[in-house]
């Protein structure tokens, strides 16, 4: 489609065209849902007599200037532009807060949010025992106001509102719905976060279907997470409001009770502020916040809803986002809605096509949708099988050496499914000057966190060398303490310790890790019997015997809990939502026992990714003409691909255990992680390639499931002869095996 006259297909003008009412879209990827979603405002706008006003809901900023850049240089939409508002929800909702609140203060950064929790909530904190208890009582009171604000937003994302949830029974209903939109899980993390931080005494393994087994379960029940959390949380939100400081989700959370408090007070808006029509796009990704929201405003503007999305890219689950809403959402909506489906696809190969609906066919909990390619040409596509992750990782950077050589200049995205699959690539492609683009928060080698693992791999390191480099071995030995547990050793412990180890004259590491073992004061509380300090010895002597670097990171994530993947530490640092030591240590293989070329291959990266400016910023950089920036090399997660595409995917791990997840047990599960890779795939345009390692670290581990779901040849595995030959590839065209026999 150019920028003048745009020619619809079938679908698409069936979809334009449909007179006023409540409509959902169903629009694979690839399928022209942006402009049909803007050709629908020009359609209605001339079929109406008088002048309509449209205002258009997208995800993401990036879309919300996608749209305003196709209304305003697209000469076919020229007359409508002017009347087509196109907003986030919660730029629109803040919008909409500024006019009721004088000055309101939106919480964005660490030091505004623990000046929160610190003073302005204080006074209401201190009335409930064991969160005064959880917040005075520890050494790490930045990130347990963390844990805490973070839980406060999580109940106004689930749909919740403060001033309605003043009962028990209240409480338990509003869970209870949750579990009905197919958010089960939401509330059984909300539970386990509850646990972890001590508000809650007693464990959960599932949530009540019903109201009675809420109030007789010996699961947290109700009463518990209400009197000791939810009322604090209903105290706390008031006491917000009235201070005038706002999060993020507060944009949409407080716009949403004043329009529901309008709608009940008979208020609604008239003249230039009300509109005829509400277009919502990638429905598909809302969470319950965001649908009580849609409706309030749909109510009060007494406008008809138009619904976008893709139930088979619903991918944001994890931040409470559920299918369940665009898949019935006569249910959650109310109302009748007319369906209608894409089914051209403008951007993808024939084959990508082909394969990629045979994959997500798989999924029971969907809308079947039977789109076709307009593009009659194939991409290429392999399965590359290596034997052990270094070789995957070698023979990768070479593909994308040879894909950067192209006179095409194609753009290139290395996708994984977690943050520790990309780390090897950075150090890699930093460490050979390749310039690349990563989101801020892949930058796990610039955490606090990865610093001290570096630390203490250099610790180690030090040992190999010997001599006078071992020049402060009770330094070295407290910061290897302070890692060995959860959290460091306490500033008394820690003075008795250094008193004790001075007292014994170790001259090593070795001997100050032999004096440990000996040692009966106070470590971790009483140290009876010299447990604990044989514990930490024990810890401490699994990283003094590993010979290899990649041992060395084996035994800190097998010993080291304060490195550990901890869901409260990861909200200020994220080295903690999924610590990279499996790839980092199967990467670190190449390095044997030499440490300093490991380590200074770690500063090359470092230093590099320091300069490297995070792809959110994208937009405000040279682009070529067809809006990507200049360096034509990404690294990102599944997550982070979802709306991009490039001309060549590489999907990183492509294993059982990755894609899935390993933490995937029930069927939803593999559901949602087939929708993931689903997305990953659609996001080639010329060039896909399935990266897969036989071993890691030891373990054998299966090709994903998925790409047999897809119908692709799977090269054999086995026994690899050494040095070239652990490379095994298969070049297919994407046929099913059944039309391969034919």
């Amino acid at each position: 489609m150019g920028t003048g006259e745009i020619e619809l297909d079938r679908g698409q003008r069936e979809f334009c065209t449909f007179p006023k009412g409540t409509v959902r879209l169903l629009a694979p990827a690839g399928c022209g849902k942006t402009y049909s979603l803007l050709y629908r405002c020009k359609a209605l706008a001339e079929a109406e007599k008088r002048t309509r006003r449209f205002l258009v809901f997208t995800f993401t900023r990036a879309a919300r200037d996608e749209l305003r850049d196709r209304l305003k240089k697209t000469p076919i939409f020229a007359n409508v532009a002017p009347f087509v508002t196109v907003n986030t929800l919660n730029a629109w909702g803040f919008r909409l807060l500024k006019n009721r609140i004088p000055n309101p203060r939106l919480v964005t950064k660490g030091n505004e949010r623990d000046f929160c929790i610190n003073n302005v909530l204080r006074p209401v904190w201190t009335k409930y025992e064991r969160l005064k208890a959880l917040l005075e009582g520890s050494g790490r009171m930045n990130v347990v106001a963390n844990e805490v604000w973070n839980l406060i937003q999580f109940l106004k994302s689930m749909g919740l509102r403060h001033d309605r949830i003043t009962t028990k029974k209240a409480l338990a209903k509003a869970l209870h719905s949750l579990e009905q939109c197919r958010l089960g899980n939401q509330v059984r993390l909300f539970y386990r976060r509850l646990i972890d931080l001590g508000i809650v005494t007693t464990e959960t393994r599932s949530v009540p279907d019903t109201f009675e087994e809420m109030f007789t379960t010996k699961t947290p029940s109700i009463r518990e997470v209400y009197e000791h959390f939810v009322a604090f949380w209903s105290e706390a939100t008031r006491a917000l409001e009235q201070a005038a400081f706002f999060s993020l989700e507060d944009q949409k959370y407080w716009a949403r009770i004043y329009l529901e408090d309008d709608l009940a007070a008979g208020r609604k808006p008239t003249g230039q502020a009300r509109f005829d029509h509400i277009l919502v796009d990638e429905f598909q990704d809302i969470n319950p916040l965001d649908l009580a929201l849609l409706t309030a405003i749909s109510r009060s503007h007494g406008a008809p809803l138009t619904i976008v999305g893709d139930d088979d890219q619903a991918i944001y689950e994890w931040r409470g986002a559920s299918p369940e809403f665009i898949l019935n959402p006569e249910v959650h909506l109310g109302g009748r809605y007319e369906t209608f489906v894409l089914t051209r696809n403008y951007r993808s190969p024939r084959n990508i096509v082909e394969m990629s609906k045979r994959l997500i066919r798989h999924n029971r909990r969907r809308v079947p949708k039977d789109v076709v390619p307009v593009r009659r040409h194939d991409a290429e596509i392999r399965v590359l099988r290596h034997e052990f992750i270094s070789d995957a990782v070698d023979h990768t950077v070479s593909l994308v050496k040879r894909l950067l050589a192209r006179a095409d200049k194609p753009t290139i995205a290395l996708i994984g499914r977690k943050r520790s699959q990309i780390v090897p690539y950075q150090i890699v492609f930093a460490g050979e000057d390749i310039p690349f683009y990563a989101a801020e928060d892949l930058h796990v080698l610039l955490s606090e966190a990865f610093q001290e693992l570096r630390s203490i791999l250099a610790i180690r390191g030090r040992q190999s060398l010997g001599g006078m480099l071992d020049v402060d071995p009770i330094s070295d030995l407290l910061k290897l303490c302070d890692k060995v547990k959860r959290f460091p050793i306490s500033k008394k412990d820690r003075e008795a310790l250094r008193s004790y180890l001075y007292k014994q004259r170790v001259a090593n590491l070795r001997e100050a890790a032999n004096a440990l073992e000996r040692y009966q004061g106070p470590l971790k509380g009483s140290n009876e019997g010299g447990r604990m300090s044989a514990a930490f010895a024990q810890a401490i002597w699994g990283l003094l015997n590993a010979e290899t670097v990649a041992q060395a990171i084996g035994a800190i994530s097998n010993h080291f809990d304060g490195l550990q993947k901890d869901y409260g530490k990861s909200l200020d640092d994220i080295f903690y939502t999924d610590p990279p030591f499996l790839y980092l240590g199967a990467f670190a293989e190449r390095y044997g026992t030499d440490y300093a070329r490991f380590y200074q291959d770690l500063e090359r990266a470092i230093q590099t990714l320091a300069r490297v400016p995070p792809d959110e910023e994208a937009d405000e950089r040279e682009t070529h003409s067809d809006g990507m920036p200049e360096e034509r090399l990404h690294l990102m997660t599944a997550l982070r691909a979802k709306g991009k595409e490039f001309d060549a995917v590489i999907i990183l791990d492509a294993n059982d255990g990755i894609w899935p997840s390993g933490l995937a047990s029930e069927e939803e599960d593999f559901e949602q992680e087939r929708r993931l890779f689903y997305v990953a795939v659609t996001r080639a345009r010329k060039f896909l390639y399935f990266v897969l390692s036989d071993n890691f670290l030891g373990e054998v581990h299966s090709p994903s499931r998925y790409l047999a779901e897809m119908g692709l040849e799977i090269p054999g595995g086995g026994d690899h002869p050494a040095g070239a030959g652990r490379l095994r590839r298969s070049f297919v065209r994407a046929k099913a095996k059944n039309d391969l026999k034919r």
